[in-house]
């Protein structure tokens, strides 16, 4: 695999990983929103720039961005990300009743814990490896600051094309409320993976 960039084959490979890992996250928020429906968009695997990502999720627009590492065999970063308008939408139908506090931070940040958990052990099923989230943190701010900070501890996201492999929702509750899961990989461990996947 080319040290930067993957081929458009690898990328279709990664997209596929994608459309599996985020198929049993919606499941899982499916159940945590009681059973509505809730649509998946066609993943997409891009390399891109952190600061690409930032202005793909709105730029200055305010979000909120749930932030996950991962321990196993893959280095990089979930971040969980939606409007502050959806975060908060989110929250009422997962608490049956409007926060805006500590209260709906931590619905929020249980939902993302759960969600990632439900992708990573997707891929771990392909890959034979065993995925798990670490620990999620809550930030508050624009999409350029929120990436920022989960992009921090990412190896080379500041300065390298990094692959994201991002994935849109919609829970069909009332009212509607819209999403983004994205996995950021370290180019190293995009490589591994691909080669685990024989690719």
């Amino acid at each position: 695999m080319n040290a930067q960039v993957p081929s458009d084959i690898q990328l279709d490979v990664l997209r596929e990983v994608a459309n599996i890992g985020c198929g049993h996250a919606v499941d899982a928020l499916a159940r945590l929103v009681g059973g509505k429906k809730v649509d998946l968009a066609v993943p997409r695997a891009m390399v891109t720039a952190a600061a690409d990502v930032a202005e793909q999720l709105g730029g200055e627009e305010p979000v909120i961005g749930v932030q996950l590492g991962m321990t196993g065999e893959l280095r990089g970063v979930m971040l969980f990300v939606l409007s502050a308008r959806d975060g908060a939408s989110l929250g009422a139908v997962l608490l049956g009743h409007v926060s805006r506090g500590a209260e709906m931070e931590s619905a929020l940040r249980e939902t993302a814990n759960i969600v990632a958990s439900a992708c990573l052990s997707a891929i771990g099923k392909l890959t034979r490896w065993k995925l798990l989230p670490t620990v999620p943190e809550l930030h508050r701010g624009s999409a350029r600051e929120v990436v920022s900070t989960a992009l921090r501890e990412t190896e080379g996201a500041s300065t390298s094309p990094v692959v994201v492999l991002e994935a849109r929702f919609t829970a069909a509750s009332a009212p509607p409320v819209s999403g983004r899961m994205l996995l950021v990989l370290e180019r190293e461990s995009s490589r591994v993976l691909l080669q685990r996947l024989g690719v």
